[in-house]
This record gives structure tokens, sequence and C-alpha cells, in this order.
């Protein structure tokens, strides 16, 4: 990396950026040059003796045709190696683009990262790998994650299994599909605002965004360090507590009930909240989808629960209170600190920030649209506000987390449909539907409430409408992430199971972009 020296050109545009004195902004090239000097000596300090990265790692690059009909799959990793031993040994993983797997290319579902390698695993990959897990491969997920649907993708859409001409859910798409469908036993996605469980409910498995902090997301790309979270997909609700045993950060006291021993508890005797604010969304709410949650909500009472109804007012207002926070938030720390973030003890990445700052500068084209709209949204409002709107937000966010907390005071843990409506078909014309409509994040009512808060939230695959999978969204206290698994896996025992999708879509990805959403 280089650094190079300012011109009075340079110093002029900055002057004139942040209308500074240019006589003055003149007159400090020399300090200017000095600081130079102090990167020079701290970027030659942290390399030398650094060893050279390792190679990358053998993959195929899967294209869209019967092995891969969905377009779920990116990368496979030719020799993924012999299992391991451990919690995990055996099981199959798949990861999304976002997420880095050692000597895997890492994508973002954007032109901009093309040929980017990480050296390393993330931390939740190499936790994964320790407890004897198989890492198969990467999924494919939305473009820079910049939307809730499938569609937006450079590489392509992803088809529902249910429906290959309607949306997976993303922005963890792909990692949903290969999970569905039977391809791996665990998908790993990041969530922002929904991006694991709007693709479960759609696809119908099980989709878990635990506790905030619960998996370390160190190694994934950020968006906005208070939202982010790492999440799973599996296609039975036991099967996400060994993933919780392995990956989970262990408290730094050592307190805690270990996961498999709250999963051992018993669910009878518990009290479910039927959480009026998550259903009959206007102009968004199916009332089917609707009342199949409500209808499953009341069946937890054959599993010896007891239901009732709870009101959090704030709910109804999370997806206002969460833009200005997640597109201010991902001004800082996408796009002006180059994926990096700061003012944080880190770990930093300093090779994928270079990455991904260098594309922006050289190929700022292949910017997404959704992402283009963050950028130039954000800029301008926070600007025209100096910050105070966001201030604002996060001021609501902590009311909005007082009122659920007094909701978890009264009951045990809160129900209501993961997303509000059934999967849309995909669009014709992806670009033109990011501009003029709202389906990028229509489905985001009610999950992205929880990024804000942080409490632990599970969807649950419910059952169908036209043929569609639906899911119940279960959410508790902070740390609850156990509790929450053992009431699906005796949902899932004792109510509803979800079948596999039908196998009947070899050519699948042939017609995915043909027709047009209403």
């Amino acid at each position: 990396m280089s650094i190079p020296s300012f011109s009075p050109a340079d110093l002029a545009a900055v002057a004139a950026r942040w209308r500074l004195d240019p006589g003055l902004v003149a007159r400090l090239g020399p300090a200017v040059d000095r600081m130079r000097e102090v990167y020079l000596r701290v970027r030659d300090l942290a390399t030398e003796g650094q060893p050279p990265e390792p190679p990358p790692v053998p993959v195929t690059r899967v294209s869209r045709g019967p092995g891969n009909p969905y377009g779920a799959w990116l990368y496979t990793v030719d020799e993924p190696g012999p299992p391991g031993s451990g919690p995990l040994a055996g099981r199959t993983v798949t990861v999304k683009e976002s997420i880095a797997v050692r000597g895997v290319p890492m994508t973002l579902g954007s032109r901009l990262m093309a040929g980017f390698v990480p050296a390393s695993d993330s931390v939740v990959v190499g936790r994964a790998r320790a407890a004897g897990a198989v890492i198969l491969g990467t999924s494919v997920c939305e473009d820079l994650c910049y939307s809730g649907s499938s569609f937006t993708s450079a590489h392509g859409p992803v088809g529902n299994p249910w429906d290959p001409r309607r949306s997976a859910g993303g922005s963890s798409s792909g990692a949903a599909v290969l999970v569905a469908t039977g391809q791996a036993d665990y998908g790993i996605g990041t969530d922002h605002g929904g991006s694991v469980r709007n693709p479960a409910a759609w696809s119908g498995v099980f989709g878990l965004k635990p506790t905030y902090g619960v998996i370390d997301y160190d190694g994934a790309m950020p968006t906005e360090r208070t939202l982010d979270h790492i999440g799973v997909l599996t296609r039975t609700a036991a099967d996400l507590i060994p993933f919780l045993e392995a990956t989970a950060t262990p408290r730094p006291d050592g307190d805690g009930e270990p996961y498999a021993a709250g999963y051992a508890r018993e669910v009878a005797g518990l009290r479910a909240g039927l959480l009026a604010e998550g259903f009959g969304w206007p102009g968004r709410s199916d009332p089917r989808v609707d009342g199949l949650v409500r209808e499953s909500g009341l069946a937890l009472e054959r599993l010896g629960l007891t239901v009732s109804e709870v009101s959090v007012p704030l709910h109804r207002f999370g997806r206002d209170i969460h833009l200005p926070i997640s597109i201010e938030g991902g001004l800082t720390t996408v796009f002006e600190s180059r994926l990096q973030g700061n003012n944080h003890f880190g770990p930093y990445h300093p090779n994928f920030g270079e990455a991904f700052g260098e594309a922006l500068t050289r190929r700022p084209e292949d910017i997404p649209v959704g992402g283009v709209l963050a950028l130039v949204g954000a800029t301008l409002l926070r600007d025209a506000t100096h910050g105070k709107v966001m201030a604002y937000a996060q001021r609501l966010r902590r009311r909005l987390r007082e009122q659920i907390d007094d909701a978890l005071r009264e009951v045990d843990l809160l129900v209501l449909p993961t997303v509000p409506m059934p999967p849309h078909l995909l669009p014709a014309d992806p670009r033109t539907a990011v501009i003029d409509t709202e389906m990028p994040f229509e489905m985001h009512d009610n999950n992205c409430v929880f990024n804000l808060t942080g409490h632990p939230a599970l969807s649950v695959p419910c059952g169908f409408v036209d043929g569609l999978p639906v899911g119940m969204l279960l959410v508790g206290r902070p740390g609850a992430d156990a509790r929450l698994v053992r009431v699906a896996a005796e949902f899932e025992e004792h109510v509803f199971r979800c079948p596999p999708p039908p196998a009947r879509h070899e050519t699948a990805g042939d017609d995915l972009t043909t027709t047009r959403s209403r």
C-alpha cells in the first residue's frame, strides 16, 4: 500500500469540501506531510516480518443449472477435508458470501469485491471448523446485503425452492435455499434487519438471530455494528443447540447456563404473548398469514404454555426507528471507513478495507442501486439534520427496548409473524424494483425491531399459504436463546413439521427473471 504525497490541489479540495479558509489549509501542508510520515511508519511497523498470505483454496464457481437450479451456491470447496470431532462433527455447512472463509473468494454479492480472497476464517467459521463441521462452500447473498429479498445479487436472483418464480427472502438467500433443499445441514448468515429470518420464513426452515453479541461478528461484512448479528439456518430446531454450543462466545465471567441445559428445561408453564402490533400491517399484512400465525401461537397451549395478547406500542414504528440508525451507521461504516467502522477496539481487517476502498474509488458504477440509495439518502439527511434525527432514533430505540422488556416481564416469549406476507414474485427488472417499489425491504416490519433491541428471535415454520411457507417469530429475553429453541422443537414435534420442498424444479434457473412483480 502506497500513501501519496498531497499536492496544493488536494489541500484546496479539502478546504472546499469543509468550507475552510483555503489560505490557512495551504499553510498546513508541511504539518500534513509530517502526519503522512507517521502513517508510513505505522504501516511499516505493522507489516514488518508479516508472513505471506496463504494461497487461495481450490474452489469451483458453481454456475446456475441442474446442479444449482435456484442459483443458491456461489463457490464449493473442492477438497473440504474430513470431518473433525466435536458437537458439529461431520455436519455440513454453507457460509454466506459476506462472511470470511479462508482462501475462498468473498464477494459480498457484488461486482465491487470480485477477486477478494480472505486470508483467514471469520470467528464463526473457525469455531465451526474446530467443532468438527465440514465447510462445503459459500452461498449467494444480496448485493452488499442491501435487500431483504433475493433479486439484487450480482450473481443473479435466487429462486424460492417452493416456487422458483418467487423470492427466497434475503439477504442470506442462498444459505436458506441450500438448507431447505438438503444440500447443507447449516447455513451461516448475517442479519442486520431480518436477513436470516426473512429467508427462513419464505423458504420453510428455522432461522435464529441470537441475542446480540452471542456469536462473534468478526470476519463478517459490517453495516452498523450495533445492528449486526451472525445468524444460522437449519431444517430442524434441535440442530440449533449444538451450533450455539460450538460457536457462541463464552461469557467473560464464566457464568451462564450451557445451551444444552437450557434446552433440556420443560416448556410447560411458560407464558406466550401474541404481540398485537406485529399483526395487521396496513397495506402489507396478508390476513391469511396473520390468521395462520395467530392459530399457531394459540396451538402452543397444546404444549402446556399459556397464551395471551400483549402490546408494545413502539413496535409499530420500529422500521422508522431502524432507518436513520441503519443508513447513517452504514454511511460511516460501509462507505466512509471502508467497512472498518471506527471508535471501537476491533478487530480491524486492513486488506478487506483496502480492497473495498479501492473498488469504490475506481469503480463507483459497481455500487448497487440499493447502496447508492442508502449512500445518497444518508449523506443528504445527515447533512440536513446534523445527525439530530439519528440521535432521536437512538433515544426511541432505548424506549422500544424498554417496552419489549416490560412485555417480556408479563410473558416469557413473544409470538408474531416473521414476515407479514407470502414471498413475492421476482421482478423482471430488479433495478426498477429497487428504485420504484418497496420490494427490497417490505418484509422487514417485524424483524428489524429485534436488531434494534438485541433480543433473540427465531423464525419457526408454521404452515403454508397457497403452498408457500409461513414463519412464526418467537422472541425471548436476552440470553434465552435455548428456551426459544426448545419451544420451537416442541412445536415442530407436536404441531407442525415442515416437509422438504418438492423436487420438481431441476431447471428452475431458466425462468427466474421472467415474471414481473405486481
